[in-house]
């Protein structure tokens, strides 16, 4: 009995926190995402978890929906507009416009309150957050040197626009011109959270000129929703 219990318990977490919004409120820290249409290859309509997982791998913007309607355990943002094809084709028109509702579980629907009603619509797009860490080399700041040791301290920050925590990682500095090159431990780093870097080098990088190239999970130990953004250069004259 008590193991059945807990089982309802655990599953009641389980579900809860798959539904749980991965965009935080009161924050502008820092995510990838991204609308997507819920049509795919002639598929559709999608619901937006489908959508997303489909398109990206990732989740809808989405919420746990129970504590404000008892029928439906999840709501997630979607979006509607006038034409079907921007939709299905799918098409990116800078000149459509578009209302703003929330679609229902399995309900492939998005619905739309307006002041005149609720407009029901099953082509959309969804709003999809990335599902897995994402590290980016978000700033690189100006060289300082250090008399006292005879070297260059190159702080850097390092931002996870990921939705998932991501796991220590190693980042390295490149000194293009000299090859030169220090590389640094990552610690774990929240979703949306940002860490400070300190690399040195041995010499003054500005000779004349300093161009510094950073690359985050330099050892690619971190598996990310993208694995192309990892790198920043710094250019700057002397």
């Amino acid at each position: 009995m008590f193991k059945s219990i807990l089982r309802v318990v655990i599953l009641g977490i389980l579900a809860s926190s798959s539904y749980a919004d991965p965009i935080q409120d009161l924050s502008m820290q820092n995510y990838e995402a991204g609308w997507f249409p819920n049509y795919w290859q002639g598929q559709g309509p999608l619901t937006c978890r489908r959508t997303c997982a489909i398109w990206v791998g990732g989740v809808p913007e989405s919420e746990v929906a129970t504590d404000l309607i008892d029928d439906f355990e999840s709501t997630s943002v979607c979006k509607v507009t006038r034409d079907p094809e921007i939709i299905e084709k799918p098409v990116n028109d800078p000149s459509s416009h578009w209302l703003y509702g929330n679609q229902f579980d399995d309900k492939s629907v998005c619905y739309v309150g307006t002041p005149y009603g609720v407009k029901e619509d099953d082509h959309y797009m969804c709003l999809c957050v990335c599902n897995k860490p994402d590290l980016i080399v978000s700033q690189i700041y100006d060289p300082i040197w250090n008399p006292g040791t005879g070297q260059s301290i190159i702080v850097v920050d390092i931002t996870n626009i990921g939705a998932l925590a991501a796991p220590i990682s190693q980042a390295r500095l490149l000194d293009i011109d000299t090859l030169a090159n220090d590389v640094q431990a990552t610690p774990a780093i929240p979703a949306g959270g940002t860490v400070s870097i300190v690399f040195t080098l041995g010499y003054w990088v500005f000779d004349p000129d300093a161009v510094l190239e950073v690359t985050a999970d330099f050892t690619n130990l971190v598996d990310e929703c993208n694995e192309n953004n990892n790198t920043l250069t710094y250019a700057e004259q002397g």
